[in-house]
């Protein structure tokens, strides 16, 4: 019954983490400093696309004229016009700023999701060094009390110097390791910090969130789609090349100006209108064969997009299920009930303090080692969701 409720009780903790980690990945979403430039970097873009596709304003002329005897302006010219593109192009840059639109869209979803990636493995890692804080606090407790168990016995000659100096060289070994684990932690939690627009966030949790069964089922059904963001960046990126090569082929349509025009000698005055027509022909088979090769281009990133894809899934589905089995088949329950018993027989002076530290070394590192696999494992099983970050 008691084995039960702690077994429950560490479920409960676990999914607690699950909180914990949304909590830290939502600030950090918030706060970002890289996400919000690329925000403005991408309304900016939208504006300038949509500028291009405005009318540049009426432009006026005034020319006046003097003659010799002729006292004042003898005659002027004034010209009043406004100059505009052939009207299909502006429908092909309305449509292009739509797919620079949805181009943006995509690019933030996949920084988005990098940063947020990034901000998942530091808080895996700052749940790592917790436990490796606690499992050697833990082991620099037990050295305490065995050092001064040695030291005591030292006194009453039931010990020699060399067991006494072994507890004492463990002892200082770990305190090392502690010492380094929390400098490693402060590192984390700095690279943390600078994910977050400089602002601290406090990770203290020690366990992984809980990965049941059935989110690994669901999630090895699940197929590669189009919502993966960087699938959907590279066609997104694939459709805006398509419509630049619509818009440069209509280069070659003439740009068009319609005005005023008044003209005056001496009392008369004479008014009319401004219509020209200019032909942009020799520049547009060059600019239409870049277009046509960026979209080419662009065709292509697509499609190493999407075998990228395909391929990373195929790695980290394998390297899951093998690392999955690992921990299946590590028992640490078992591990710290013989460091329990390690401790009963060194204190009732059936094993040596050289044997004791020989034993307990070995299941340290095996701890370690879990401890290790673990945050592979969830790390990985982060990367193969990171579409539902």
């Amino acid at each position: 019954m008691r084995r039960l409720t702690s077994i429950i009780s560490l479920l409960a903790l676990a999914l607690n983490a699950w909180g914990q980690m949304s909590h830290v990945l939502s600030q950090v979403e918030s706060n970002n400093l890289s996400l919000k430039a690329l925000k403005h970097d991408i309304e900016a873009d939208v504006l300038d696309i949509r500028s291009e596709n405005s009318l540049t304003g009426p432009s006026l002329e005034y020319s006046p004229f003097f003659n010799k005897g002729y006292s004042g302006v003898a005659s002027s010219e004034m010209v009043i016009s406004e100059e505009f593109d052939f009207p299909t192009k502006y429908a092909s840059r309305k449509r292009q700023a739509q797919l620079q639109t949805t181009l943006g869209k995509s690019q933030y979803a996949l920084q988005r999701r990098e940063v947020l990636l990034n901000a998942q493995f530091l808080y895996f890692d700052i749940v790592r060094i917790n436990q490796v804080i606690n499992m050697l606090t833990r082991r620099l407790q037990g050295d305490s009390i065995v050092q001064h168990m040695y030291e005591t016995r030292m006194k009453a000659g039931d010990a020699n110097i060399l067991e006494l100096n072994k507890v004492k060289l463990d002892r200082i070994e770990v305190q090392g390791l502690v010492a380094q684990s929390f400098n490693q932690r402060d590192d984390l939690r700095r690279q943390l910090q600078d994910l977050n627009g400089g602002i601290p966030l406090n990770v203290s949790d020690t366990l992984f969130p809980h990965i049941d069964d059935n989110s690994i089922t669901t999630l090895m059904a699940d197929t590669i789609s189009h919502e993966d963001p960087l699938i959907a960046q590279s066609e997104a990126a694939t459709r805006a090349a398509q419509g630049q090569v619509r818009i440069t082929r209509q280069e070659w349509l003439p740009d068009i100006s319609i005005g005023y025009r008044r003209n005056t000698e001496m009392d008369e005055s004479s008014n009319g209108f401004v219509i020209g027509f200019n032909f942009p022909i020799l520049s547009t088979k060059s600019k239409t064969r870049a277009a046509l090769l960026r979209q080419q281009s662009a065709t292509y990133q697509a499609q190493m997009a999407r075998q990228a894809v395909a391929a990373e899934r195929q790695v980290l589905t394998r390297q899951l299920y093998q690392l999955r089995s690992v921990l299946d088949h590590t028992d640490i329950r078992m591990m710290n009930e013989t460091l329990a018993l390690l401790s009963k027989a060194l204190k009732h002076g059936e094993i040596s303090a050289l044997e004791y530290y020989t034993e307990i070394n070995s299941i340290y590192d095996k701890l370690q080692a879990h401890i290790d696999l673990h945050t592979q494992y969830v790390k990985i099983w982060a990367q193969l969701n990171k579409n539902k970050l």
